[in-house]
């Protein structure tokens, strides 16, 4: 009896405590691994969250990418998760206005310093440019590490590969 009280409360206390991020962390592990740190802040009952999760970041083809080239965190602002980066302690609202986005959905990428090296901020999706394309076109400037000699604009015109 003492044992299924014991892991009742045990399980209320994770519920009400959340994640523990440690973001520094995640990035000691994504340069052994020679993978960039992706962490995406969405909150929840937000539409441009939800159609990025949705049309985007499952999309099989990126979904893929993402598995075999990044560590992916995905931090909703609005849950109770703990998140530690450099000296910041705090939730991921608190996290997300440290770093200086305070919009949604943000995809943020991070060198294996613990610096952001690219970000954006939205869901944007048009005719001309699907938003999984344009994702896709990120997702490759950040894992050829294009970031160390090209402007973002510049390498997305002369992007050639295909999505």
């Amino acid at each position: 009896m003492m044992i299924k009280i014991f892991l009742i409360v045990l399980l209320v206390q994770v519920s009400l405590i959340g994640r523990v991020i440690n973001i520094d962390n995640i990035i000691y592990d994504a340069k052994s691994t020679q993978k960039h740190l992706f962490v995406w802040l969405h909150k929840t009952d937000c539409g441009y969250c939800e159609n990025m999760r949705e049309f985007t970041l499952e999309n099989e083809k990126i979904k893929t990418f993402i598995s075999k080239n990044f560590i992916f965190i995905h931090i909703n602002v609005y849950e109770k998760d703990s998140v530690k980066y450099k000296e910041f302690i705090g939730n991921g609202r608190e996290f997300a206005k440290e770093i200086g986005y305070d919009f949604y959905p943000a995809s943020i990428f991070f060198d294996y310093e613990g610096e952001i090296i690219f970000s954006e901020v939205g869901f944007i999706d048009s005719d001309k440019e699907p938003n999984e394309t344009r994702f896709y076109k990120i997702l490759n400037y950040i894992n050829s590490r294009s970031y160390e000699k090209i402007d973002y604009e510049d390498y997305r015109f002369n992007f050639e590969e295909e999505f």
